[in-house]
């Protein structure tokens, strides 16, 4: 708090995050008329619209920017996202979705589930009725009072909205804000209904089984690269089709700009 505090208040909040999942967010937000929210694990629960100080932090792990790799002894999740709700930019869920019958779509990832659920599941019981959340194996992060809001999204989204697993969430978001857009507000179990409708005739399509290597062997790979190669997305590709690497894109541009500080100071 004292961090965040003393630092200036100079960019909107949705400006900080450029990957295809926010913009999948945005996106959905955009067809619902539905104000954007962000879960951050650096100042809470933050409208897009907000100016915020720069920040770097994430609950997810392996990454640099990791609050748990900063905690010692055992990170809890729940209390360090309980203590982010004073933050000075931070809404409370109560003011965030307001009164009323409307939808509140939330889109996680395990990690951010862990994060969030103790809070969101604390609401009262027509609150949490409207809740819609996406994600893939949430059911053991997530309290089992939030289970039913779940929505029943599977590996047959990756046959009409093709993906990858770290944009799942949001990709079942857009597409659940298309199928409902200009409905009528339904209950849960019509909303349900209609998904499962809609990958009725959906095939999973058959994904290719890419194994992990260590940072220091995709950043390896990746010089390899540089010397005849530029541009991050087509390398991430061409280490993706041509080697069979599996590599999360944001752990990959840590060891992309890392490769190419390198080459610089070289």
């Amino acid at each position: 708090m004292s961090r965040i505090g003393s630092l200036p208040a100079d960019a909107a909040a949705g400006a900080l995050y450029a990957g295809r999942g926010f913009g999948l967010a945005a996106q959905a937000a955009r067809l619902s008329s539905a104000k954007l929210y962000i879960l951050s694990a650096g100042l809470g629960l933050v409208a897009a619209d907000r100016q915020v100080p720069t920040y770097g932090l994430t609950v997810s792990p392996g990454h640099a920017d990791s609050v748990a790799a900063r905690i010692t002894g055992t990170f809890d999740p729940a209390a360090w996202f309980s203590g982010l709700l004073s933050s000075p930019f931070s809404d409370q869920w109560a003011d965030a979705i307001g009164q009323g019958p409307s939808r509140i779509l939330v889109a996680l990832t395990r990690p951010y589930a862990q994060m969030v659920g103790e809070s969101l599941s604390a609401l009262g019981p027509q609150t949490l009725k409207r809740l819609r959340i996406f994600g893939v194996s949430l059911h053991s992060a997530l309290p089992s009072k939030l289970h039913p809001a779940i929505a029943p999204y599977d590996a047959r989204l990756d046959g009409i909205f093709p993906g990858t697993r770290a944009d799942f969430s949001q990709r079942a978001l857009r597409h659940f804000a298309q199928l409902v857009a200009g409905r009528r507000e339904q209950g849960r179990d019509a909303d349900y209904s209609a998904v499962a409708a809609a990958l009725g005739e959906a095939i999973a399509p058959t994904r290719m089984h890419r194994p992990r290597r260590t940072d220091a062997e995709i950043s390896e790979l990746i010089r390899a690269r540089l010397q005849s190669q530029s541009g991050i997305a087509r390398i991430l590709r061409a280490l993706r089709d041509d080697e069979g690497v599996a590599c999360e894109q944001a752990r990959f541009s840590r060891l992309y700009r890392a490769a190419i500080g390198e080459m610089e100071a070289a």
